[in-house]
């Protein structure tokens, strides 16, 4: 019980953190991810290197912030080419040459810049659309109630494994119960902000995002396990690092805004 609330505590206070981000001025919210995300990428390459692959951090940190930066100012795609040949003629110069090292630089940027950046452009859909700010908000809310629910549910009744060799601890009846208990809060929390919209999509939509919440959880799990460690790192004292707190946002941030942009 202690464990369940001291997770349910942090959940509240970094989903506060987040929030208060969000809702900020985007120059704010622009330094809180440079930040947030630049140790991130240095604690996921901490991950690589226990496995054997030892990625530059100068260089992979500085591409991500630099991608964040091209998406934050809205720049065309013609840009993002630049990223791609710097990854590309890193790998040229290792010895011996490595196809790992150049798909792995990919997913790195991908991982820790692509799938972070959508976190600008919902908040541009939500101005431009002059659509409530609410909407901006309910990946994290609905992120932090499908973890507590997985979490608290399978932890008390939890006994079918769900991925035993990437995360013992998730349950076959967690994540069920997540996927059927998310729905009512999804319905009724876009309800509000969305009346015009069929009741189904928002049913879907919620089935979707606890599926991504999960894989999401369980992509990072599987670099914790092959690099035989618990948590990306323990600068958050006990309860893991940067990455482990936004390891299931990656994938439903970027998911909500394309549901938002193909209902729109």
């Amino acid at each position: 019980m202690k464990e369940l609330l001291s997770r349910i505590l942090v959940g509240l206070f970094f989903g506060t953190l987040f929030i208060f981000s969000l809702l900020s001025p985007s120059p704010f919210l622009l330094s809180f991810l440079l930040i947030w995300l630049a140790v991130a990428t240095k604690e996921f390459l901490n991950l690589l290197a226990k496995n054997g692959l030892k990625l530059n951090p100068y260089l992979f940190i500085s591409l991500n912030l630099l991608f964040l930066l091209f998406s934050y100012f809205n720049l065309p795609p013609f840009y993002f080419s630049f990223l791609f040949f710097a990854i590309f003629l890193w790998a040229l110069r290792q010895t011996p040459f490595s196809s790992d090292y150049f798909a792995f630089g990919l997913f790195t940027v991908f991982y820790l810049a692509f799938l972070p950046s959508h976190i600008f452009l919902l908040k541009r859909l939500v101005l431009t659309q002059k659509l409530s700010s609410g909407l901006l908000l309910f990946p994290i809310f609905f992120t932090w109630v499908n973890d507590t629910i997985a979490y608290g549910i399978g932890k008390a009744i939890g006994k079918k494994k769900l991925a035993e060799e990437i995360s013992p601890k998730k349950t076959w009846e967690g994540f069920l119960s997540s996927v059927f208990l998310a729905i009512p809060f999804s319905f009724f929390y876009l309800k509000q902000f969305l009346p015009k919209i069929h009741p189904l999509f928002f049913i879907l939509l919620s089935i979707l995002l606890s599926i991504l919440a999960q894989i999401g959880d369980l992509v990072e799990s599987v670099f914790k396990r092959e690099a035989k460690v618990k948590d990306t790192s323990q600068i958050l004292l006990g309860h893991g690092g940067f990455l482990d707190r936004i390891d299931s946002l990656l994938f439903t941030i970027p998911a909500f805004y394309y549901f938002l942009v193909l209902i729109l």
